[in-house]
């Protein structure tokens, strides 16, 4: 049996060269209740004496702690931003806000200007928000960028909008797709953007699942008062008076209480199926995300940070805080090729406003982070 010569001393071998492994790289959180709990406690009295104006710094103390605590790849996250900036920003909203209520207390008429203020000035606000926040967020050194247009946030933060009533609803899951479509497709880290492509069934198919276990909570909700209420007027009328009103509002108000677990699962549902996917969906480049989140443990930390917080005073937020930042960061990871994450390069970019990140804040928008 013959067999191949081999290539002689400095001749190029006519092998295929190996495929280059990608390695899966974890994100960590390092966070402790103990250090997040004096700043914390610290933040909430110096804003408490400073009738809030200390708010911006104790808001950027909050994130630069949580960010030098998240880890990837051995390297941690930093949070840049200046709080005299945002102090700004919150001003600015501020005055809007007080002059609507302001008029509101003279004439709710006078508020209209305010409120159209508010719903023309919205998408711009999103759209400083998202390039604020992904500038003065950075890793490595490496700052990320958002280059998005005013124009597409009218778009799909406005005009989409409008055409909720005339769809009745069925529009919103679509809605809520291209609004991460328009913050992750924007997104770029060291001049390398981000890649998204979502699909509206798997949109649909959440709600549509959360739709209807919200009509099974409700359904069975109204079906227990039903009986609670013709249970209570039958031992009322066996007694040969009236409907014992106190067992009955009980009864009733015992109900309540399983509605609201099953309203915050729900919640909890819709955000875990959409965040594992929408990171299913997301490159940069040959960089993959992974998110491994799951309902029950997602709920069950919800739900008891909800009760620590509330029984405790709001003493142990902090813990809270820790507790859930540390199973998010945990259960996501970028897989990557073996080489690692050095070949990014840093583009720099111009400063950015800080208004949209402070109104942002106050009005609770959700702008993808």
């Amino acid at each position: 049996m013959n067999e191949s010569p081999a290539p002689f001393e400095g001749e190029p071998s006519l092998a295929a060269p190996a495929a280059v492994a990608n390695i899966d790289y974890p994100f960590s959180f390092t966070g402790q209740t103990g250090e997040y709990f004096r700043i914390w406690i610290v933040n909430m009295l110096l804003t408490l004496v400073t009738l809030g104006f200390y708010t911006p710094w104790a808001r950027v103390r909050t994130r630069r702690y949580f960010h030098a605590n998240t880890h990837l790849d051995g390297h941690a996250f930093d949070y840049l931003a200046k709080p005299i900036n945002i102090l700004w920003g919150y001003l600015i909203v501020l005055f809007i806000v007080g002059g609507y209520y302001a008029a509101g207390f003279f004439n709710p008429m006078f508020t209209i200007p305010f409120f159209l203020i508010y719903v023309f000035a919205g998408p711009w606000v999103v759209y400083k928000a998202m390039r604020f926040k992904a500038h003065n967020t950075s890793y490595r050194n490496v700052r990320f960028q958002f280059s998005g247009t005013v124009g597409d946030a009218y778009v799909i933060y406005l005009a989409m909008a409008l055409l909720i009533p005339f769809t009745a609803g069925l529009i919103i899951p679509y809605w809520i797709m291209k609004q991460k479509e328009y913050f992750y497709k924007n997104l770029s880290f060291g001049g390398r953007k981000f890649d998204f492509t979502p699909q509206a069934g798997e949109y649909y198919v959440t709600y549509i699942v959360a739709a209807v276990i919200t009509v099974g909570i409700y359904g069975l909700v109204i079906f227990g008062a039903m009986m609670t209420v013709f249970a209570g007027a039958g031992l009322g009328a066996a007694e040969g008076g009236e409907p014992p009103d106190a067992a009955v509002f009980g009864f009733l108000f015992a109900l309540y209480l399983p509605m609201i677990f099953g309203m915050v699962f729900v919640q909890i549902y819709v955000y875990v199926s959409l965040f594992n996917y929408n990171l299913g969906r997301l490159l940069v480049q040959q960089t993959a995300f992974k998110s491994s989140l799951k309902v029950g443990r997602f709920y069950w930390i919800s739900l008891t940070n909800i009760f620590a917080t509330v029984f405790s005073l709001g003493l142990l937020a902090p813990w809270a805080a820790i507790r859930k930042t540390r199973y998010l960061a945990e259960s996501v990871e970028l897989n990557h090729p073996e080489t690692g994450f050095g070949e990014f390069v840093v583009q720099a970019g111009e400063d950015q406003s800080s208004i949209g990140d402070a109104a942002a804040d106050m009005f609770e928008l959700d702008i993808g982070w």
